[in-house]
């Protein structure tokens, strides 16, 4: 229950942050897969031989996302547990091609981007 109280709140906060955002303000897949991965360079110290393969499933992901929600019209609330469902698939695969200190800084980057996400609205 106490999960449930938690995730309510986020759960309106990115039906909200989706409803604020039309199709062409996200970019095309290449571009969102580029702008993933050099902010993963950054944070999370990529090493060269982990960017390739990290671009490729960040792209992967992108295309997935645009197929499946963004070029459907889907409505802000099944967008955004389609969305979560996608990139759970897409942590299963990338968490692999990180090494314990990346993997961390990841859980931080995603911790810290959801705290920003609630900044802005309360």
């Amino acid at each position: 229950m106490k999960n449930l109280i938690f995730l309510l709140p986020l759960f309106f906060l990115q039906v909200s942050w989706l409803s604020a955002q039309s199709p062409a303000e996200y970019g095309t897949p290449e571009e969102r897969a580029s702008r993933m991965t050099g902010k993963m360079e950054e944070g999370l110290g990529l090493r060269p031989n982990q960017i390739d393969s990290i671009h490729a499933l960040n792209l992967k992901y992108a295309r997935r996302i645009q197929k499946e929600v963004i070029d459907t019209g889907m409505n802000k609330v099944s967008a955004y547990f389609r969305i979560r469902s996608i990139n759970k698939e897409k942590e299963e695969e990338l968490f692999p091609l990180l090494d314990a200190r990346q993997r961390e800084a990841y859980d931080e980057m995603k911790a810290k981007a959801t705290q920003e996400l609630l900044a802005r609205f309360f």
